[in-house]
């Protein structure tokens, strides 16, 4: 059996660190727009590891991070979950000198070995004025290596790596990386509004705009008789799953189901177009929110065919309710893709337990193929611009903090929220 990231770092993490470095990737690649989008990497990592106490440098090509000794090897891990980073690795700060690497790669190789260890060594001249190549100093490193220690030599899958950067200012000798999430930091894509439900599809679908960079607030709609019932349910910790690691904070939009159930029961509505009905009042309830918050689209979880109602059609009949683009980032993946994916990120068991969804209180045999004409026929019955207003009155907000709170005194009606203009945001969706 291989060994994970964290069983490799074990041994490394019982060395001298002055911190660690964190590289990205995609970023690399915006030329001369990289400094807005490490500006955000910055901030979101110094946010995120906070309460490691870190302080995150903008260094350029790199970002590098210094925090206690004692919380090292926990926020290497935790600023590798962050977006944006390609990966993490331990840095010892080291003289701009051959020595300087020969005695460090002795240290670190006696600590480290054990029953006689291959080792090699890896050199990269970043900095071109060093004034030898890259090949001659892991050739003088090794050889010197070799013959203080007695190490035997592998170039090909060596057991001890032992990997130097040469920079301007210092050279750096890395430990092991540890793999990063990749993507764009949160913040730098826009800002977009999904609907969140209690199960499995929604938070993927969230965390995945995430990834590309994109603030995501989230819209709930719930069946408690009340919003404080909700809170305390496992939407807005699943909202803290998706947003805390990410050193950003989000808008969870808690919207009552009562007032559009009570208006369908009392319609001559058909059963089998009740569910589209609801959704597509998930969505004008979603797009009058992202009109006054300046959200540019909404995305939901929805997936092409993995159940019956999720048809080309009933979806159609969703984007026909919404100006806005509606994003659906697991259209094409299939269920068993969804659940590795949700226990990777961590919300599959929070999606796992018992909750009260919306949808499922609709008709249990809904249209598969609803006609746009039959739904704008059946919608006519219904009082939709009084049912928007009166559910947009009863709409309750809760704040989702980096730092998790113990009491939220943030909840505010609708009528407030137009006040709301600071507040960082994140997203969910209303079915899944």
């Amino acid at each position: 059996m291989s060994q994970s990231p964290s069983d490799n770092l074990k041994p490394w993490l019982r060395l001298p660190w002055d911190g660690f470095v964190v590289h990205y990737h995609e970023i690399g690649l915006k030329g001369g727009n990289r400094r807005p989008f490490t500006r955000r990497l910055q901030q979101n990592l110094t946010n995120a590891l906070r309460p490691f106490k870190a302080v995150v440098e903008d260094l350029f090509d790199r970002l590098f991070v210094r925090v206690p000794s004692e919380v090292l090897g926990e926020a290497l891990k935790a600023a590798a979950q962050v977006f944006g980073v390609a990966y993490t690795a331990l840095v010892r700060l080291l003289p701009r000198s051959l020595e300087a690497m020969q005695e460090a790669a002795r240290e670190t190789y006696q600590a480290l070995a054990t029953n006689g260890q291959t080792v090699a060594v890896r050199v990269r001249r970043v900095d071109k004025t060093f004034p030898m190549t890259s090949r001659e100093v892991e050739q003088l490193v090794g050889r010197q290596l070799v013959a203080t220690t007695g190490a035997s030599v592998n170039l090909d899958a060596p057991d001890i790596l032992l990997t130097f950067r040469i920079y301007a200012d210092s050279v750096y000798l890395l430990g092991p990386k540890v793999p990063g999430v990749g993507g764009l930091p949160v913040g730098v894509s826009g800002r977009v509004l999904a609907l969140l439900s209690g199960g499995i599809d929604s938070p993927v679908a969230a965390w995945l705009m995430m990834r590309r960079g994109c603030l995501v607030d989230f819209v709930h709609f719930h069946a408690f008789p009340n919003a404080e019932e909700a809170l305390v349910d496992k939407v807005p910790k699943l909202v803290e799953t998706l947003v805390v690691p990410q050193g950003v904070s989000a808008r969870l939009f808690l919207v009552p189901y009562h007032t559009f159930q009570l208006a369908l029961l009392m319609s001559k509505v058909p059963p089998s177009l009740e569910l589209v009905l609801f959704r597509r009042f998930m969505v004008r309830v979603a797009h009058r929110l992202a009109q006054e918050h300046n959200y540019q689209a909404i995305v939901t979880g929805d997936n092409l065919g993995q159940v019956a109602s999720q048809t080309l059609e009933n979806l159609r009949a969703l984007d026909d309710a919404s100006a806005l683009p509606i994003f659906r980032p697991l259209i094409a993946w299939d269920k068993q893709e969804i659940l590795a994916f949700a226990q990777r990120i961590g919300t599959y068991a929070l999606s796992l337990q018992p909750y009260k969804d919306c949808c499922s209180l609709i008709a249990r045999h809904p249209q598969t193929k609803a006609k746009l004409e039959a739904v704008h026929r059946a919608e006519k019955q219904l009082p939709l611009e009084q049912l928007i207003e009166r559910t947009l009155s009863e709409v309750v907000v809760k704040t989702i903090h980096t730092e998790p709170l113990e009491k939220d005194a943030t909840q505010k009606s609708a009528k407030e929220m137009n006040t709301i203009h600071s507040e960082i945001g994140n997203g969910g969706e209303g079915s899944g």
